[in-house]
């Protein structure tokens, strides 16, 4: 048996010998380059565009603004998830444009486009066009946008707002509120963020004229979905016109799984050009153009009884989705983040109110998490609060309103039904695995002692994984599926080659799908190859996104081998002249108990290919393969439980992170090491997102000024903590292999963990809240501020 142990990834020597092939690493014959002309303003009309020098320089081939692409015919991109007001209007929907017309919506919006024989000659002619802007006054807070002095982005709609989205119940709400002994309130930030995969994005598009078929190469999460948006929305071109391959990839987080206005352009110039056309992003040009995330601005209340006993939630929250709706965005905040708000707490009574607003900023799409960060920070940070301000240890806190393994299947007042889980069982491990009485007593004794600070924060949540039957989706205003699709297909001489609709860009997807056949085909490991990333060789496939990879692709694989599996039996039982359920299958042979009779699995695959040997009755057809598209009941939920160590140097603000702690619940674990490297590679993100990571722009102008990683900070190896973690198996009841999610908890819960650690360590100073990121300045600054107050 292979799945449950962890087993090593079959490509990671081609990555470390540098043998990868990434798009940036192909170089065809004639490949002309692209460079995009960008807005440096994060609001203005265009007046004129001269674009005569550009055309005439050196190595130009086409110059191209949108009246080229107007006049061309091409259409638009598309939101594939619009998210209308709960009282049925339809979204103020702007979409992102391939150019900009009339004016630009913020720094970085695409205004021209030159291609050109070298990379070198497309940039220096992307410099001599000549643009004639008006500057107009631009709004890049979140918290503004809906102010009535507010810079409009889409004058229009006469406001900034996008959309309103209501979940539960208002009057129980405010009964619930009525009644209580205590209420908290808070009013929390979740920073945005910039995605940074290690490779960035790049994008070849190669046209073979004779057959008029483009193939493009791209880094992308979900090939055929990129494949349908470009020819559907943008080309207007039959999909068997355009093969899309994503080879290796180095990382997604989401930002590769968007329909970018730069994919169109390329696709399009390699078709008129009849040659390869290239681009590749550089690092200033993905700060200012990757869609990015988080950014909400919440204001929260939670009501307690006198026992500390959480009656209800009230959420009121700004999310911005930028100055354009990108392809997945009011999805996250309009469906990811209230699902999971009341986490694995009994919340008798919720009501939260969602109001998606246009900024001068880059769009926001999937990230990482999406909607789950900011639903836990929430959460988690009004019930630390409420226990401190009722004077309850904040692990009593919780277990007084802990959700048990009793109450699933359990239905919020939001309405999601949460699937299974555990979670007083995965406190008791969490708090064993810190042995958090003995961090108490230390906690105790530095500051006694030592007068030093140190906290100690929990984070204790929900993710949600996977995605629901494609009907579901489709009531909620998805245009896409939710299926997922696998191809087993057994090689004549025994090997097996899966085709599988997913894409690994760092997930391990190799031996993980390899261990689930083999299992199932009773076949050695090495004898299965595995496919993903090519339209042309792969039917369909939703791709890789929302932690759905094994709990919707592993279980139609499942489906698949199980159907393979059948019809050897039945080419089995013909080879051994014997009914069906006298053969039994004890690999690599099928055999006939109490006799010598056997046929080996590759004798199976040998006749089921040369034709001749199966029954004369054409009961049997050739070939021995199967096609599933699984189409899942439920989405899955994961949960998980954090626990973060930290001190306080009170004189300076730094925050020196000393232990973080985790026990997930992902269900049943295909490789224990893949799940533990994605835990690994989420805390990273998540504990950037807490300490530092910020993309910043200037209020005034509306400029970038975190544009370059002098500017943006990133987590390096020495800033991060030693990790513990543990596991607790709830089983989905949702598919066939019992599996969770298991990539994406590791960054949700740390800022919640570290902002209430840190305030563990400071409240005795008179710090309520804090901001993230938690940097050494605004720590200083929350400590100086409380003091003041307090001495005042």
């Amino acid at each position: 048996m292979f799945v449950g142990k962890p087993l090593r990834r079959r490509e990671d020597v081609k990555f470390v010998s540098g043998k990868g092939r990434f798009v940036d690493d192909l170089l065809p014959a004639q490949t002309a380059h692209v460079a995009f002309v960008r807005s440096p303003h994060a609001h203005a009309r265009i007046g004129s565009i001269d674009v005569d020098q550009a055309r005439h320089a050196d190595g130009v081939l086409r110059v191209l603004t949108a009246a080229d692409w107007e006049a061309a015919g091409n259409g638009k991109l598309v939101c594939v998830h619009p998210m209308p007001f709960s009282d049925g209007r339809p979204m103020n929907e702007v979409l992102r444009p391939a150019f900009a017309a009339g004016k630009v919506c913020h720094v970085g919006d695409i205004v021209a486009a030159v291609i050109a024989e070298t990379k070198h000659a497309a940039v220096d002619a992307a410099e001599l066009v000549e643009i004639d802007y008006e500057v107009l006054p631009a709004n890049v807070e979140t918290a503004r946008a809906l102010d009535a002095d507010c810079p409009l982005v889409h004058e229009e709609f006469g406001v900034n707002l996008i959309n309103e989205v209501v979940h539960g119940d208002r009057e129980a709400t405010d009964a619930a509120f009525a009644k209580a002994a205590h209420i908290t309130e808070l009013t929390l930030v979740s920073n945005r963020l910039a995605a940074m995969p290690l490779e960035p994005r790049a994008y070849l598009a190669d046209h073979d004229v004779e057959r008029d078929e483009t193939t493009l190469w791209a880094t992308a999460q979900m090939p055929h979905m990129l494949r349908q948006w470009i020819c559907r929305y943008a080309l207007h071109l039959p999909e068997h016109r355009l093969r899309v391959i994503a080879p290796d990839v180095g990382g997604g987080f989401g930002v590769k799984g968007n329909f970018t206005p730069e994919i169109p352009t390329i696709v399009w110039m390699a078709r008129e050009l009849g040659r390869p056309v290239k681009w590749t992003c550089t690092r200033a040009e993905a700060l200012q153009s990757d869609s990015q995330g988080r950014d909400h601005v919440t204001h929260a209340r939670m009501a307690f009884d006198e026992e500390g006993r959480i009656l209800g939630l009230e959420v009121e929250t700004l999310a911005c989705l930028g100055a354009y709706l990108s392809n997945f965005a009011p999805s996250i905040p309009g469906n990811s983040y209230p699902q999971t708000l009341t986490g694995l707490y009994r919340t008798p009574a919720a009501y939260a109110r969602v109001r998606g607003v246009y900024t001068n900023t880059v769009p926001i799409d999937a990230y990482r998490g999406s909607g789950r960060p900011e639903a836990t920070l929430v959460n988690e940070r009004l019930l630390e609060s409420g226990a401190r301000e009722m004077g309850i240890d904040v692990v009593e806190m919780r277990r007084r309103n802990l959700l048990s393994r009793e109450d699933f299947p359990y239905k919020t007042p939001i309405g999601r039904t949460y699937d299974s889980g555990d979670p007083q069982a995965m406190l008791d491990k969490l708090l064993a695995l810190a042995d958090y009485e003995a961090l108490r007593r230390e906690q105790a004794r530095r500051r006694a002692d030592e007068g030093r600070l140190m906290g100690i924060g929990l984070a204790v949540f929900l993710d949600k994984s996977g995605t629901g039957p494609s009907k579901s989706l489709a009531r909620k205003g998805g245009l896409h599926g939710g299926y997922e699709t696998a191809c087993v297909r057994v090689n004549s001489d025994g090997g097996v080659t899966l085709f599988m609709g997913t894409h690994s860009h760092g997930q391990g997807h190799d031996i993980t799908y390899a261990a689930i056949a083999a299992d199932q085909l009773g076949l050695d490991i090495d004898a299965i190859e595995v496919v993903e990333g090519d339209t042309g060789r792969i039917a369909h496939g939703n791709g890789t996104w929302g932690s759905r990879s094994v709990s919707v692709g592993g279980a139609a694989l499942h489906r698949a081998c199980g159907e393979v599996m059948a019809k050897a039996h039945r080419i089995a039982a013909h080879l051994l002249e014997v009914r069906m359920e006298e053969v039994r299958y004890e690999p690599p042979l099928f055999a006939v108990p109490g006799s010598n009779r056997s046929v080996s699995f590759a004798e199976v695959a040998d006749v089921a290919y040369h034709g001749a040997r199966l029954p004369a009755d054409h009961s049997i057809e050739p070939g021995l393969e199967s096609t599933v598209f699984h189409d899942p009941d439920d989405s899955n939920d994961p949960s998980a439980m954090h626990l973060a160590v930290v001190e306080v140097d009170a004189r300076t603000g730094r925050v020196a992170l000393e232990r973080y702690l985790t026990v997930d619940d992902c269900g049943t674990v295909i490789n224990p090491m893949i799940v533990e490297g994605q835990v690994h590679g989420g805390l990273a993100q998540g504990l950037g997102q807490a300490l530092m990571e910020n993309v910043v722009y200037d209020p005034a102008s509306g400029q970038l000024l975190s544009g370059t990683f002098m500017d943006y900070a990133m987590p390096r190896a020495s800033d991060m903590p030693p990790l513990a973690m543990d596991f607790h198996a709830s089983p989905t009841p949702s598919n066939v292999l019992g599996a969770k999610g298991g990539s994406e908890t590791g960054t949700i819960g740390p800022p919640a963990a570290l902002t209430n650690a840190i305030v563990d360590a400071l409240w005795h100073l008179g710090v309520r809240d804090l901001r993230m990121p938690l940097t050494p300045g605004r720590v200083w600054e929350a400590i100086a501020q409380a003091q003041s107050g307090r001495d005042s």
